[in-house]
């Protein structure tokens, strides 16, 4: 059983009052990881992160080389179809493990992280197989998006989740090096697709996805094991307690809204420069192998970003270093993106130019975010079930995470007139607004949030 907090004025900050959040106390935490920590061997805390980090290699990284199978699917079989429609696989599999995460979180919590990670484990694999035998716009909308999103939402947030039960000081940097191994498959296997879609086929392509995903994925579930006096939530609660399948209790709580509304609007603009960077090198003129390599490149960096900005976090506040994260994100747009979507396409050097160095710049100063988000929550709330807390941020976030990529690619267009610059500055302006936002919500943010009663 997990050690129990003495005092039951710690205990009372724990429990819903009526309608107001009674915060967990921050300091009584840190004392039962403190605890925990001398419950395993040393070596395990880096065990549990690289396992974290090799589910997010495939869950991720497989979500993020969709650009490179688009440009197949409208070339091949799926070329009768409109190109915001093609994008919504992609989307479907990049954002549905934000979108239910209310629901995964919370699932984990209330069962156990090992159940939910085989569980995702198993529709991520079975996906490719499927994926491998489907030749329609619907039945690969079903394998490679729905059931692949599906697989995900049941193991991201368990992955991202546990290092907060490990790492009590640099957390930041902990949850970052977890959250880069989806940096560093989206490096990795955009190349690895293209190349296995060339000699192998599309079928062949997916089988042997499948197989690595297999690799991959049974081990890490295995290795993701949780400190020794965590247990799932149905096994601590006492028989005469209701534990509620969704708990949405934060919602009531002002300063969470302050980081749920602006990190909603930040979001919208998160996805569209994963699928449209390649489209839009090559509509300037860029050869599509550059292009994809573009792709690659901002995604190796963001392992760079992701850690930079989670020892930030570490030192000079979290939710400060969320803020800086975003508005860095939406700046790049308009310093970089726009000019190289702007200017005339015979003029090569410039074009490539613009590119490359938007990449580089998003990958270093504009993709930490996604680290930041369980370092935060944990900080300004407690880690408690931190997977539910996590993913009642997610659902809200992930419904403009799913809805951005086709509104800007509306905006973009799909005739012989298209409005790459238009979508660049949306894209831009959502990552901007959603940074300052949060600044003006959050003004003191680097204080943990207080009880309320």
């Amino acid at each position: 059983m997990p050690p129990e907090i003495q005092s039951p004025n710690d205990y009372a900050l724990s429990v819903v009052v009526g309608h107001d959040i009674i915060q967990a106390n921050v300091q009584a935490e840190e004392q039962i990881t403190s605890q925990n920590s001398e419950t395993y061997p040393p070596y395990r805390k880096h065990v549990v992160i690289a396992a974290a980090s090799a589910t997010l290699f495939i869950g991720v990284g497989y979500a993020n080389t969709f650009g490179v199978f688009q440009e197949y699917y409208q070339a091949n079989n799926l070329k009768d179809e409109r190109p915001d429609k093609i994008i919504v696989i992609g989307s479907t599999a990049a954002s549905l493990y934000l979108i239910l995460g209310a629901f995964t979180g919370r699932f984990a919590d209330l069962v156990g992280y090992r159940v939910s990670l085989l569980i995702g484990a198993a529709l991520m694999i079975g996906s490719m197989f499927v994926a491998s035998a489907s030749t329609t716009y619907v039945q690969l909308f079903l394998s490679q998006g729905l059931m692949f999103g599906l697989g995900v939402a049941f193991s991201y947030l368990p992955a991202v989740s546990i290092s907060r039960q490990y790492w009590k000081q640099n957390h930041g940097v902990a949850s970052a090096m977890v959250v880069s191994g989806g940096a560093l498959g989206g490096c990795i296997l955009p190349y690895i697709v293209r190349l296995l879609i060339t000699q192998k086929g599309l079928p062949g392509t997916f089988r042997i996805l499948g197989y690595l995903a297999a690799g991959v994925l049974l081990p890490s579930s295995f290795l993701l094991r949780p400190a020794e006096t965590t247990v799932p939530i149905w096994l601590r609660r006492s028989t005469d307690q209701r534990i509620p399948i969704l708990d949405l209790s934060l919602l009531r709580d002002s300063r969470f809204n302050a980081l749920l509304i602006p990190s909603a609007i930040a979001m919208i603009g998160f996805l569209p420069r994963y699928f449209l960077i390649p489209e839009s090198a090559v509509a300037q003129g860029v050869s599509t192998v550059y292009a994809s390599w573009l792709l690659g490149l901002m995604n190796g960096l963001s392992i760079i970003g992701r850690i930079g900005i989670g020892w930030i976090a570490d030192r000079f506040g979290k939710v400060t270093a969320l803020t800086i994260s975003f508005i860095c994100c939406g700046l790049g747009h308009f310093m970089f993106w726009l000019p190289g979507v702007s200017v005339p396409n015979d003029n090569e050097a410039t074009v490539m130019a613009m590119f490359t160095l938007f990449v580089v710049y998003i990958g270093i100063f504009g993709s930490g975010f996604l680290a930041l988000f369980p370092v935060v929550i944990a900080h300004l709330f407690g880690s408690e079930a931190l997977a539910s807390k996590q993913g009642l941020l997610n659902t809200v976030v992930g419904l403009g995470s799913f809805a951005g990529p086709s509104a800007v690619y509306a905006i973009v267009g799909d005739g012989r007139v298209r409005h790459w610059s238009t979508g660049v500055i949306s894209a831009g302006l959502f990552m901007l607004v959603g940074g300052l936002l949060l600044l003006a919500l959050l003004g003191h943010p680097s204080k943990p949030m207080v009880a309320r009663r």
